[in-house]
C-alpha cells in the first residue's frame, strides 16, 4: 500500500508540475507558441510522462481550465437551501463574482480570444471545464425553488445566463478591457444585489425586500 501511495503522490506531483508550467507558457508566450517539449522541460519532466497525462496541447488547456474552475471550493458546497432565492442567488452571485475576480482569470480570457479564431478548442475548454459548471449549479439551485413555488421560471437555461451576465458585465468586461479600472467590495456588492433584485422581479413568486448579502 506505502508503495502504491507513493506512485499515486509522484503521478500527481508531476501533473502539477506540468499543469504549472504551461499556465506560465500559455501566458507568456501564447498558445500556438507554446510547444508540449517546452512544458515538459519547464516542469522537469520527460515529454513520455508529459504524453502520458496529456496526449495533446489542447488536452493540456482543458487540465488547466479543470484545475482553476471545477476544482472550486465554492463548486463543491452544497446548494442553498431553497425558500430563501434572495440570500441563495446572492450567496452564488458573490462566489462567481470572487471567480471572476482572481488574478489568473483575466489574463486565460485574454489568451483564449486571441487564439479562439485558429483553435477553438480553447474557446469549447472555457465553456465545458470555466461557466458550464457554474451554470449547472445555478439551473440546479432555480429547480429547487420553481419546486419550493418561490419562482416561476420557463426557461431556466436563459434565466441562469441573464443572472451571470449581470454580474459578467459590471464587475468582469470593465477590468479585463482597462486593466487599471478597478472595482471594489463595496461595489461587486452592489451589483450582486441589483442581480437578485432584477432576477426576481422577473421570475420571483411574491417575494419582496432586497437581497441580503451572506
Amino acid at each position: 500500500m506505502a508503495v502504491e501511495e507513493y506512485r499515486q503522490r509522484v503521478k500527481s506531483e508531476k501533473r502539477t508540475a506540468a499543469l504549472a508550467a504551461a499556465g506560465k507558457a500559455f501566458l507568456s508566450q501564447g498558445y500556438d507558441r507554446t510547444t508540449l517539449a517546452q512544458v515538459a522541460k519547464e516542469a522537469g519532466i520527460s515529454t513520455g510522462t508529459l504524453f502520458k497525462h496529456f496526449p495533446t496541447k489542447a488536452a493540456l488547456f482543458e487540465g488547466i481550465m479543470e484545475q482553476l474552475w471545477e476544482a472550486d471550493p465554492e463548486l463543491q458546497r452544497p446548494l442553498p437551501p431553497p425558500g430563501n432565492p434572495a440570500g441563495g442567488l446572492t450567496a452564488i452571485g458573490h462566489d462567481y463574482a470572487g471567480k471572476l475576480r482572481q488574478p489568473h482569470t483575466g489574463p486565460l480570457f485574454r489568451v483564449i480570444i486571441a487564439e479562439a479564431p485558429r483553435f477553438p478548442e480553447l474557446g469549447q475548454a472555457l465553456f465545458q471545464r470555466g461557466k458550464a459548471p457554474y451554470l449547472d449549479r445555478l439551473h440546479a439551485y432555480l429547480r429547487s425553488e420553481i419546486a419550493a413555488g418561490t419562482m416561476a421560471i420557463h426557461d431556466v437555461p436563459l434565466a441562469a445566463r441573464q443572472f451571470l451576465g449581470m454580474i459578467n458585465d459590471l464587475i468582469f468586461w470593465p477590468t479585463f478591457l482597462a486593466a487599471d479600472q478597478g472595482v471594489s467590495d463595496a461595489e461587486v456588492g452592489r451589483v450582486i444585489d441589483e442581480a437578485v433584485l432584477t432576477l426576481l422581479a422577473r421570475y420571483g413568486r411574491g417575494i419582496t425586500g432586497g437581497a441580503q448579502r451572506p
